[in-house]
């Protein structure tokens, strides 16, 4: 599965009119670019094609899609075209129009999965997904729903934080299935330094489809299908259930009684009993242990791991942020690291350490050795993330004069400059390294010594200056460079007050861009006349 080209038609949130041409032959691209300008709003229009092309074809759905567009991707060596205009979609197979052909075999054309990863605290593609969820959950409360028929991850699927704990599950119960060097297994013992699992309490809660049922006070409330057979293994194997009301707060204006049940897992060779005969993989075991969350009936899953450096077990809640958010990206990959895949990821790297970020796309390729004929599309605004991509790998989103958004790689690929140098080239544009307030003392500082050669400096402007001087002593800064050219350019654009106490404005930009060219040529003239 890979997306080559995308025209979003008519107006999608603040893209309109807006295309974009990906490289289809590699394997990540990265959509940089400033707050506001459509980076997450490009995901979630990807989200909605496919999503809708699943629900109108595989599930009889009547849905008008929210914008126009085009769209040419390549699935399973086929190269489609499709085309959305006046409510009716237009298919082009290998060239060749077609449309019976293409909804009769929409599995065929269509991603095997769709991975959705969103590090934000809205709900925004939440939302998206609440039609497949509601379908899957419809399924898995069926009295025939055996876990054999639910052997696979779901075509489009949302990671969320609890699933880093089902995944941590499903890893270290099926350990024995891998080989002894598996990067799973190596990843979490060696980068998060988790060793092995410890224990596990689920908490339960009555789920609000059961309050208005005769059998809502019954052990699970009247569960059924996959969920039903799920807990009736857990209440066998778990030490000592406890079930009883608690008061909840719902709000500050209201407070609820609610059922809970407790049922507590001592230790993984518990957990490897009730498996044993019951789950054939690690995939049968998360989608059972999904089912909880997706029937509404968990309150909260609290894992123990043996962590090194730690005495005792430690619990998943005590993970810092960049750690389940790693396990949850990279954990949750493994589970739709499938042939045909398109991953879309926005900000995976927010909560993780320098040293993490620098390591991501590698993490990407060892970890969950994702498969050739796989995508991965995603947000980031950081400079340790992309610093190995090429050019052809990075999309810039940026506004035009007219305020719409464009996108279109850069003049240079990232692994071709430094950290600093990307941050302030085209990429991310910041005006420099240093901060504000440094800058502008230095400036002020170098404005001195050009009146102090004109001779032209005042009393309290030297007094000043001396002060400045000791400071830039202190923190052992030196502004001279071994590059005389650089330090001649230094000199002359000193002579302007416009460098000093700099707003950053487009228009003071360009006013400065004017001057250092003077400069430039100045500096030109004088090596001429030499």
């Amino acid at each position: 599965m890979r997306i080559d080209k995308v025209h979003i038609k008519s107006r999608f949130k603040n893209l309109e009119d807006f295309t974009i041409d990906i490289d289809e032959n590699a394997w990540e691209t990265v959509l940089l670019g400033l707050n506001a300008t459509g980076k997450s709003n490009f995901l979630e229009a990807i989200v909605i094609v496919f999503r809708d092309l699943d629900l109108i074809y595989n599930y009889n759905k009547k849905i008008k899609s929210p914008f126009e567009f085009y769209i040419k991707y390549e699935c399973r060596n086929n190269h489609i075209e499709i085309t959305y205009e006046n409510e009716k979609y237009n298919f082009i197979v290998n060239g060749k129009s077609v449309t019976t052909e293409f909804t009769k075999s929409i599995d065929y054309y269509l991603p095997k999965h769709i991975f959705v990863y969103y590090s934000g605290i809205s709900d925004r593609l939440a939302d998206l997904y609440i039609p497949h969820q509601k379908l899957y959950y419809e399924e898995i409360i069926k009295k025939d729903a055996e876990i054999t028929k639910f052997d696979t991850i779901r075509r489009i699927f949302l990671a969320q934080n609890i699933h880093a704990n089902f995944a941590l599950i499903a890893f270290f119960m099926f350990q024995d299935e891998q080989s002894e060097d598996d990067e799973t297994i190596n990843f979490l013992k060696e980068e998060l330094k988790i060793n092995d699992f410890g224990s596990a309490l689920f908490m339960l809660k009555q789920p609000i489809w059961a309050k208005s049922r005769k059998n809502k006070n019954s052990l699970l409330w009247g569960a059924k299908g996959l969920v039903k057979n799920l807990l009736e293994e857990l209440l066998k194997f778990s030490y000592a259930p406890i079930q009883y009301k608690e008061r909840i707060e719902v709000s500050y204006k209201k407070a609820e009684t609610q059922d809970r049940l407790y049922l507590y897992l001592k230790d993984k060779k518990t957990f490897l009993d009730l498996i044993e005969y019951k789950y054939k993989n690690k995939i049968e075991l998360f989608n059972a242990l999904e089912s909880i969350h997706i029937s509404d009936m968990l309150h909260d899953v609290k894992i123990k791991v043996q962590k090194e450096g730690v005495n005792g077990e430690l619990s998943m809640s005590e993970l810092s942020e960049g750690e389940k958010q790693l396990l949850s990206v990279l954990g949750l990959l493994k589970f739709t690291n499938d042939e045909e895949s398109l991953i879309l990821l926005d900000e995976p790297d927010t909560h993780l350490n320098p040293m993490w970020k620098w390591k991501f796309l590698d993490y990407l390729d060892k970890v969950v050795k994702r498969k050739e004929n796989t995508q991965i599309i995603f947000c980031s605004h950081d400079p340790l993330v992309i610093g190995n991509l090429k050019k052809n790998q990075v999309q810039i989103f940026k506004k035009n004069k007219e305020g719409k958004t464009e996108a279109f790689n850069p003049n240079i690929s990232p692994r071709e400059m430094s950290v600093s140098k990307i941050l302030t080239s085209e990429l991310f544009g910041i005006p420099s390294l240093m901060s504000k307030k440094l800058e502008d003392l230095l400036n002020q500082k170098r404005y001195f010594q050009a009146k102090i050669s004109q001779g032209l400096l005042q009393e309290d402007e030297k007094i000043q200056f001396e002060r400045l001087i000791k400071y830039f002593d202190s923190i052992g800064f030196n502004d001279e460079t071994v590059d005389s050219r650089y330090n001649q350019y230094l000199k002359l654009t000193s002579n302007y007050e416009e460098f000093i106490n700099r707003k950053y404005t487009k228009d003071e930009a360009a006013e400065l861009d004017k001057i250092a060219k003077e400069v430039l040529e100045e500096i030109l003239k004088e090596e001429k006349e030499k």
